[in-house]
């Protein structure tokens, strides 16, 4: 794969494009579980099965407003063109920038989300001796995690967002029914949990100087079950 290059910006530019490529991670999150949530509970009760073919128009366009908002979104995160901002960029740029993420970077966000004037108080000169400062080699590890993720939605699902929800391919349906077989649900997961978990450690080495990791899925474990919960509700109080 040809590798994304960082982008001249500010810290400020960083910060902003961080929150958005985060908020496509969590849409993506978001609309695909809540489509898996919604079909499962039409195959687990008869039911709610009958509560959809009540309605049956608005639930078919429901589950493919899902699919559309996730396979689009999905794409966004994912993308390598020059223009655009993508988690590409955002780990491209936290490489070039290791400074942001300093002891020197930390104290100012500190001093400014307590709205500190004059000397550093005692808590926060010991907070900033004990806290831990990255080294770009520990930033470039991030490039690598991510790797095998882009690769598979490259493979498998980037061809799903082109043919079908980007755009009206001229291929029979058999061909696009062949795209659709090389997707499995726990792939999906396994990438929208790397990337929810990927968002969660820069923010937190950002802010709390925590080492990063890429194995603490309590956050978005927290946000699937909420999805998964308001789903349910949702579903179980229609009439």
């Amino acid at each position: 794969m040809k590798r994304t290059r960082a982008i001249s910006m500010s810290e400020e530019e960083y910060w902003r494009m961080f929150e958005l490529i985060r908020g496509d991670v969590e849409t993506a999150t978001r609309s695909n579980f809540t489509y898996l949530t919604v079909h499962r509970l039409a195959a687990e009760s008869a039911t709610i099965y009958h509560k959809y073919n009540r309605f049956a128009d608005f639930w078919m366009l429901n589950a493919y407003s899902l699919q559309t908002t996730f396979f689009v979104t999905f794409g966004r995160i994912f993308d390598t063109r020059h223009d655009v901002y993508s988690v590409h960029k955002v780990i491209e740029n936290a490489i070039a920038n290791p400074s942001w993420f300093s002891k020197s970077a930390l104290r100012d966000r500190k001093r400014k989300a307590s709205r500190i004037d004059g000397h550093d108080p005692p808590w926060l000169v010991e907070y900033i001796d004990n806290a831990w400062e990255p080294k770009r080699a520990d930033l470039e590890g991030l490039r690598d995690a991510l790797a095998p993720h882009y690769a598979k939605f490259k493979v498998i699902y980037q061809p799903i967002r082109h043919k079908v929800f980007a755009h009206k391919s001229m291929q029979d349906d058999r061909a696009i029914a062949a795209l659709f077989e090389k997707t499995l649900i726990a792939d999906v997961h396994e990438i929208l949990r790397f990337l929810h978990t990927l968002f969660w450690a820069i923010w937190e080495m950002a802010w709390n100087a925590k080492r990063l990791d890429l194995k603490d899925f309590r956050f978005f474990d927290g946000e699937i079950r909420r999805v998964v919960h308001e789903t349910e509700k949702f579903v179980s109080e229609l009439r």
